[in-house]
């Protein structure tokens, strides 16, 4: 089977090549957005590497994203010796069993399985890393389970360089991270540094090299649900937060209410349909799957039926399952086992345990069936997982069972691993997943619930909703979706009496923002303000903060802070004080990583400027009046652009008036007022107004 390669595609498959055969680089990162072929580009590669003599292993940071790679690769190749592996499973390795038999606290689960690095070097010459936007590097130690020094990142990067008792140099196994910055960043992170070049070398003393991938496939053109998933990515690259729109198109995308979001997904399993709902929280995860189950058993309080999705919620070596695998319930038990158990510090815990047939897709495509039992105690459970008093009561009924066997002991280790109701699947019904659960997967049809507590107009609502919908293969319904543009929030408002309404914004308008007197901002240096608000926003989303700000001689320096580290970063500016060029200062002090992504801020911002303000931004809101005026006598004879204003002139035969239409440091059109007081305009203003309304301008 022949892979065809776009140009772009063919550069990218070049600089892997030298990559490959560059002893002195150690990674690469493959990056691209929705529909730009990274997993095409990556079945060429593997092509490539078997006429180059060399091995890899696909790995992917959950289950499902591995079968998904290790098929697409075998589709493209038409090879079935391609199998995807989850990072864990190729790395680590349980040696040993931590028990605590004298735990009280509440938090305290008792027990942790420990799972060090492999002992045994990679046999590959090459690790690929799909996904990589989920792979993090922030230090957890699970309160259960422990893999490596609790960083999947290092632990990655320190199997592939491993050094082995009598190898006179490191090992080395080449790093391919492929992945979509775009996309949510692990959990507790404000960006993925697997995808980060700066990260990678600052943090592991690694050779990096990169290549991005924009251009989307001719396959993927004209997909609407890839054309709304771009034009977030775009916003989210030119921090611009302003513009939202998921209107149904009749074909891809459609809009649903929650209750005919639930009859989808019944209608879904009816029809052996792949489709799956996102949602934000595991609390509204858990309403979507009990009016789904109420829907299609009549009774949401039914215990595990026959044809029953479950969500498996942790890693199970025993069943070869992994945290987020689906799977289908074939046969299952009348009755369940509740155990009841007393825990010191005077807790009580019920663990109910119910007997189940599984089945779920290899990663060849067949199907595999197991027989296990289920723990129930998260199918009705707004929480993510187990408590530490459920995690606790587990062991102690292992130890109930198994009272001479030794904690330390190699038996305790074999029987505890192989201890059915002990690695019983934990499971959640598998109808509704959060996006972070989704994040890896795809189906044929995704339902996208937007209903949130959380900000639309912000960075990481973008990022939510980018990684939300390119989930979908073919069809995309969305429930409560926001739906705004940069003119939605505009308000129509008259000036005071007495008013000429002939003022303009300068410098005084700026002197109410904090940042006015705290960072020394002063008339000659207001123009500034503007690229600061959009700049502030934009490291506000990434949880950095803005510590200091020297005004140089067309040169703005700022000292960030994030999570205890500092960087600083400066920007140029021309006379026109639209930003330039920029880089960071270096220091042993500074962090690199953040730099970095605080440039990335500072780039777009000036990409934005360059391109849409004001000059794009204006144009964009005049076409809008014009589209507006067109069936109408009124014309727009001319328009003054004025800081954060516009003021445009209107006139039919026998009117004339002005209007100023304000926006604010987020590209957002927040007013309107008639210049010279009410009745100036003569009715135009409010003739304006509704042609505006008419339109679906506003």
């Amino acid at each position: 089977m022949s892979i065809e390669l776009i140009p772009e595609q063919r550069e990218a498959l070049v600089a892997i090549k030298a990559f490959l055969l560059d002893k002195t680089q150690d990674a690469f990162i493959l990056r691209g957005s929705a529909g730009t072929g990274k997993t095409t580009l990556v079945a060429k590669l593997v092509e490539t590497l078997e006429d180059m003599h060399l091995s890899c292993a696909l790995l992917a940071p959950t289950g499902r994203a591995a079968r998904i790679l290790g098929n697409k690769i075998k589709q493209s190749t038409g090879r079935p010796d391609h199998d995807g592996s989850t990072i864990h499973q190729a790395i680590y390795t349980l040696t040993h069993v931590e028990v605590n038999e004298e735990a009280e606290t509440a938090n305290d689960p008792g027990v942790r399985l420990i799972f060090p690095l492999k002992e045994e070097e990679a046999k590959v010459s090459l690790f690929v890393i799909d996904e990589s936007s989920m792979v993090g590097d922030r230090e957890s130690h699970g309160d259960f389970m422990q893999f490596g020094s609790g960083r999947l990142l290092k632990d990655i990067v320190t199997f592939a360089r491993s050094r082995r008792p009598g190898r006179p140099v490191d090992h080395l196994t080449k790093l391919l991270f492929v992945g979509d910055p775009a996309q949510l960043p692990p959990v507790g992170e404000n960006s993925s540094p697997a995808l980060s070049d700066a990260y990678l070398a600052e943090h592991f003393k690694l050779q990096v090299a990169s290549f991005d991938l924009s251009v989307v496939m001719r396959q993927a053109q004209g997909s609407a649900i890839l054309d709304r998933a771009t034009e977030l990515r775009d916003a989210m690259m030119a921090s611009r937060f302003n513009a939202f729109s998921l209107r149904p198109d009749g074909k891809e995308i459609e809009q649903v209410d929650a209750t005919g979001a639930v009859e989808l997904i019944v209608q879904g399993l009816q029809t052996k349909e792949s489709n799956v709902a996102v949602v934000h929280s595991n609390a509204t995860a858990l309403e979507y799957n009990r009016n789904i189950r109420d829907r299609r058993w009549g009774d949401s309080s039914l215990p595990i039926q026959v044809g029953e999705t479950l969500l498996v919620n942790r890693n199970s070596p025993t069943h070869l399952l992994s945290n987020g695998d689906l799977v289908k319930v074939i046969e299952v038990n009348a009755e369940s086992q509740k155990i009841p158990l007393g825990l010191k510090g005077g807790h009580h815990v019920v663990l109910s345990f119910r007997g189940v047939t599984v089945a779920f897709r290899d990663a060849d495509g067949s199907i595999i069936q197991t027989r296990c039992y289920a723990l129930e105690n998260l199918l009705d459970s707004p929480h993510r997982e187990l408590t530490p008093l459920e995690q606790r009561a587990l062991l102690v009924d292992f130890r109930r069972r198994h009272p001479d066997l030794h904690p330390k002991s190699a038996e305790f280790r074999r029987t505890i691993r192989n201890d059915p109701y002990f690695n019983a699947l934990q499971v959640k019904y598998g109808y509704a997943l959060t996006c972070h659960k989704a994040q890896g997967g795809e189906w044929n049809i995704v339902i996208v619930d937007f209903e949130s507590n959380a900000g639309s107009r912000n960075a990481s609502f973008f990022r939510w909703a980018y990684t939300a919908i390119t989930r979908a293969v073919n069809r995309l319904v969305v429930v409560n979706p926001p739906d705004f543009s940069p003119v939605s929030d505009m308000a129509w408002t008259q000036p005071a009496a007495g008013s000429t309404g002939l003022s303009q914004l300068g410098p005084q308008d700026f002197t109410t923002d904090p940042d006015w007197l705290r960072l020394s901002f002063s008339p000659a240096t207001a123009p500034l303000m503007h690229s600061h608000q959009k700049l502030r926003a934009a490291w506000g989303a990434q949880a950095i903060s803005i510590e200091q700000l020297q005004h140089l001689q067309y040169c703005e320096r700022y000292t960030l802070a994030r999570s205890g580290k500092r960087a600083v970063v400066q920007f140029y500016y021309d006379g026109k004080y639209r930003p330039g060029r920029a880089n960071a200062i270096t220091n042993r002090l500074y962090d690199g990583q953040l730099a970095d992504e605080a440039l990335i801020s500072i780039h777009a911002l000036a990409s934005t400027q360059a391109g849409l303000q004001p000059d794009q931004f204006i144009q964009d809101f005049l076409d809008r009046l014009e589209t507006s005026l067109r069936n109408s006598n009124i014309r727009r004879t001319g328009y003054k652009a004025l800081p954060y204003r516009l003021r445009v002139s209107f006139a039919d035969d026998v009117r004339k008036g002005d209007i100023d239409f304000t926006y604010d440091s987020s590209s957002t059109w927040t007013a309107a007022q008639e210049v010279g007081g009410p009745g100036s305009s003569r009715g135009l203003y409010d003739e304006v107004q509704r042609l505006m309304s008419a339109g679906g301008a506003l």
